[in-house]
């Protein structure tokens, strides 16, 4: 059963976070053709995931299993910097794409907030409410009709991750609520911008 929880734990890690990111947006970004999204997700893949995994594992050398406060405090804050490198591209590649890389910059910053006082909310809650919101917002925004399923998988997930992240003991309610309350709070400038 344990490996099960850490599969779907690794399965839905918040790194993947624009990958995810694609399944809510794919269909307003598919007028840019099929090459755009694999191109996309080359670029995701190698600033997103591969770059930062090689800095925090071999340079910081940090236990990205169970990191402790300052390790997450140093996760954050590079996320924070790379969703701020990912808006500036946007701005001139997937304009439709700038106000998801401000909410999650602002995420990132909001759980380093949280970090820096010394709560560890966790960030697969956080992750998957901020996704599940945002597929409401893009429903809203841009008045979409069948494309429900962009915030039912995301909800599914979502519940599916707070049920596994306490089987596993890795949270407390209180830290999958507050983990919940950032990712909820975060998503709020893709309704707006």
């Amino acid at each position: 059963m344990k490996k099960v929880l850490q599969a779907v734990s690794v399965l839905t890690h918040p790194i993947f976070l624009p990958i995810f990111s694609l399944a809510i947006y794919a269909p307003i970004v598919a007028k840019y053709g099929h090459n755009a999204i694999v191109l996309s997700l080359i670029w995701i893949g190698f600033v997103y995931l591969l770059l930062p995994l090689v800095y925090f594992k071999f340079i910081r050398k940090m236990n990205l299993a169970m990191p402790n406060l300052d390790e997450r405090r140093s996760i954050f804050r590079a996320y924070s910097l790379i969703n701020a490198g990912f808006i500036f591209v946007s701005i001139f590649i997937m304009t439709e794409y700038v106000s998801f890389f401000m909410a999650a910059m602002l995420l990132h910053i909001i759980m380093l907030l949280l970090a820096f006082v010394e709560m560890k909310a966790s960030w697969h809650t956080a992750v998957w409410t901020f996704l599940t919101l945002v597929g409401l917002m893009v429903l809203y925004n841009y008045s979409s009709v069948g494309f429900e399923r962009i915030v039912f998988l995301p909800l599914s997930i979502l519940v599916t991750v707070i049920l596994i992240r306490k089987a596993a003991n890795a949270h407390t309610w209180f830290e999958l609520g507050m983990g919940g309350a950032a990712g909820a709070f975060a998503s709020l400038p893709v309704l707006f911008f």
